[in-house]
């Protein structure tokens, strides 16, 4: 009822396809449905619609107001099937972190040397394919692996952004983050949901079906002066290099969790040898670490020469002290250790429009193990103290631009894959679809090849407003 009545409230304007811009007032947005099928198991993986609008008020030069709000709803987990089980956490935003579906909500002062923003945004620090190195400010809602753009699964943060021009292609970047939100992962049952995940929800339920309480908490860093994040950027450009450096005080997004048993509401005895009396109480508490991350980007493009055209970039990224499970005598333990993130691109435009880029890069923890015992992937497989990755991004237009295709291949050393290719068209000035497809290949221990019986065709209608 609520979606019917917020589409019939819609409906006077997107009918018309217009946009309201109004003086110092500006109002657009779009409707669209996303339907991914699995083409291994010939079910539907997501039924999704999403309401999307952009407002802003700017009633001069030196002030705007921002606001942007998406709301989604995927029916995949409405249906009768595997997934309704993880309804309460996957059907819509709403249930996530709080205001979830305010995507962004600032207030924007400009002048000649400073600029600053305050309110809930994302912040990009990086651009490389398929995966993170530096651009490490917001964290990732994993609904769907890192199948989509970035700037769709980051999740929005409340903070306050200042950039200083003291020379005239040099900025300074401060970041004030009081706010903290952790990644946002696919819950059991639903189609991305990583190993781990479904077995610790596993090992819940049979703590339960054994007679034993079972408490989950959350220890969220307060939202104080001292536990907020801080982060600085430099970025200049000197003659066609483009540089910055970077450095993050922040908050490791993903959990760590510690179990403890309190017995004294014991109410039985052991159901099993090495178990605790019946009517204990497991306690999981998850806990996030305090992080630093020092890094540095590039970009060259080569004006002159056989390799005129060519853009070199590249990102590094060191992280101190970054909590790593591993397993020992059945119980996860964790250690911090120091990583070294980095890829090295080029790219390239072909015959004028068909851009080639390719990406070399390396994940490197300074220890790979702990007490003889490996660090663990998130899909429960043993982590390489080196681990390689290579990808190849093509990409072009037809038609004015109208209709552009493009392909992402990656490939892990592990011998594991992912590959998506899509169709992006244009049908008249409000009306896009997009046709792609994401391939999975790799041992089921391997951070892709996690979802190889995950094989997605999916289809995207919007209707721009």
């Amino acid at each position: 009822m609520k979606r019917l009545i917020i589409f019939l409230v819609l409906w006077p304007i997107i009918s018309y396809g217009t946009i309201l811009e109004k003086g110092p007032i500006t109002i657009e947005g779009y409707i669209k449905n996303e339907t991914g099928w699995n083409m291994n198991e010939n079910k539907f993986m997501k039924i999704l619609n999403v309401i999307d609008l952009r407002g802003q008020f700017r009633p001069n030069d030196y002030l705007s107001f921002y606001a942007h709000i998406n709301k989604f709803w995927d029916s995949a987990y409405g249906r009768v099937g595997e997934y309704r089980a993880a309804k309460d956490d996957m059907y819509t935003n709403e249930a996530w972190h709080g205001l979830s579906w305010v995507r962004e909500m600032y207030v924007d002062f400009f002048s000649d040397y400073v600029d600053i923003r305050a309110g809930k945004q994302i912040v990009t620090w990086g651009a490389a394919d398929g995966i993170r190195i530096l651009d490490q400010v917001n964290p990732l809602d994993y609904r769907e692996f890192t199948l989509k753009d970035w700037n769709e699964i980051k999740i929005p943060l409340w903070m306050l952004k200042v950039e200083v021009a003291p020379t005239v292609n040099g900025s300074l970047q401060f970041l004030f983050i009081p706010d903290f939100e952790p990644n946002y992962l696919a819950t059991d049952n639903a189609p991305f949901a990583y190993t781990l995940t479904r077995n610790a929800y596993n090992a819940y339920k049979r703590l339960r079906n054994f007679g034993y309480h079972v408490v989950i908490k959350k220890e969220m860093p307060a939202e104080t002066f001292e536990n907020a994040k801080f982060g600085i950027r430099w970025r200049d450009v000197i003659n066609s290099f483009e540089y910055t450096l970077n450095y993050l005080y922040g908050w490791n997004m993903s959990a760590e969790t510690y179990s403890s048993i309190d017995m004294t509401t014991a109410t039985g005895p052991s159901p099993l040898p090495g178990y605790p009396p019946i009517g204990s109480t497991y306690y999981f508490v998850k806990k996030y670490s305090r992080i630093h991350l020092w890094g540095f980007s590039f970009s060259k493009t080569l004006v002159s020469g056989l390799l005129q055209g060519l853009t070199i970039r590249g990102e590094f990224a060191y992280f101190k002290d970054v909590p790593m499970a591993y397993r020992l005598q059945s119980k996860t333990y964790y250690h911090k250790v120091d990583q070294y993130k980095y890829v090295i691109g080029l790219d390239k435009y072909i015959v004028t429009n068909w851009l080639f880029s390719f990406q070399f890069i390396q994940l490197i923890n300074s220890k790979g193990s702990c007490q003889g015992q490996k660090f663990i992937l998130p899909s429960g497989g043993t982590m390489d103290k080196v681990s390689t990755y290579l990808t190849l991004k093509i990409a072009t237009d037809f038609f004015h631009e109208r209709v552009k295709p493009d392909i992402l291949i990656l490939y892990g050393d592990d011998n594991e894959w992912r590959i998506s290719p899509k169709v992006y068209i244009e049908i008249g000035d409000h009306v896009t679809t997009t046709i792609g497809m994401h391939i999975f290949e790799g041992d089921a221990e391997e951070l892709y090849g996690e979802f190889d019986d995950k094989d997605e065709i999916y289809f995207q209608l919007k209707y721009s407003f």
